[in-house]
């Protein structure tokens, strides 16, 4: 009679999922908090086994307005691209841009009429750019149109939006599909030709760098406004800034598109990690 078949790496992986599926099914049922930030409204599991969070966030600078519901996929029992991902959750990234949008919301935010966030997520910080626009006068009208890729974050981030829309009437709210190559190379057109103020959170990182400066430079209008925050250290932050000032540098393979930049540079922090926050206004020609 044979022994008991020898353990893989695989049967490893499950035994580490089948202790986390665990300890997350027990906060939802305790309502025990799993993140240090938002406030947890409501948690439930899915058919397919996907963990789906929703929190209340104050973004708006007046007492009393409408807080922002997120719904968050920070857990699924099988792959799903987007689910329990980098676009499934809330980032500190994403509050530190927040913070930013919330003491600088006269300047960036007064004269914008369309504002993009790209590699949005779950949308906060595009979504939190709403919320301080309801607040500006003329608000009505403006348009705020959050972007990402992944079917699973796309549905999520849908969600987020209609979810919102109600709390900020007047406003456009719209999500849409962007893949950032498809944009650059003319493949697919973006669902804006112009705006006044891009903005994304922890979009910069392995090798993407140019991407996301060249992107800046198709989509932003002459004295439009970007802002980025990007953790410390990452790959390319250096490159970026380049970019954006004029200076492509020797190994760029993509002509610099349109006016350059002043781009401002600032450090901070979140929940103990160490953040950079470029904030570039375009040259008006």
């Amino acid at each position: 009679m044979s022994g008991p078949a020898a353990r893989t790496p695989e049967d490893e992986e499950f035994d580490e999922a089948d202790v986390i599926l665990a300890d997350l099914r027990r906060k939802t049922e305790t309502g025990e908090s799993d993140l240090p930030w938002g406030d947890c409204v409501d948690r439930t599991w899915s058919a397919d086994g996907a963990l789906r969070v929703t929190r209340e966030y104050s973004a708006s600078l007046q007492p009393g307005a409408p807080r922002l519901l997120i719904r968050e996929l920070p857990y699924s029992a099988h792959p799903c691209s987007g689910v329990g991902g980098t676009g499934g959750v809330v980032w500190p990234g994403a509050l530190v841009l927040c913070e930013l949008l919330r003491e600088r919301r006269d300047e960036l935010l007064a004269d914008a009429q369309v504002m993009l966030e790209i590699g949005a997520g779950c949308g906060l910080a595009g979504l939190c750019a709403a919320s301080l626009f309801a607040e500006l006068p003329a608000a009505s009208g403006r348009r705020v149109i959050l972007t990402d890729g992944p079917e699973a974050v796309m549905e999520n981030l849908q969600h987020n939006v209609e979810a919102n829309s109600v709390r900020l009437p007047g406003l456009r709210l719209e999500a849409a599909r962007l893949t950032w190559e498809e944009l650059l190379d003319g493949t697919t057109p973006p669902p804006v030709e112009e705006v006044d103020f891009l903005v994304g959170s922890d979009v910069i990182w392995g090798g993407r760098a140019p991407l996301v400066a060249n992107v800046a430079r198709r989509l932003v209008k002459p004295l439009g406004w970007v802002a980025i925050s990007a953790q410390e250290g990452r790959e390319g932050l250096g490159e970026f800034e380049a970019n954006l000032r004029g200076d492509a540098g020797p190994a760029s393979t993509q002509p610099l598109v349109g006016p350059d930049f002043d781009v401002e540079v600032r450090h901070t922090s979140c929940e103990g990690e160490a953040f950079v926050l470029f904030i570039c206004h375009r040259h008006q020609k």
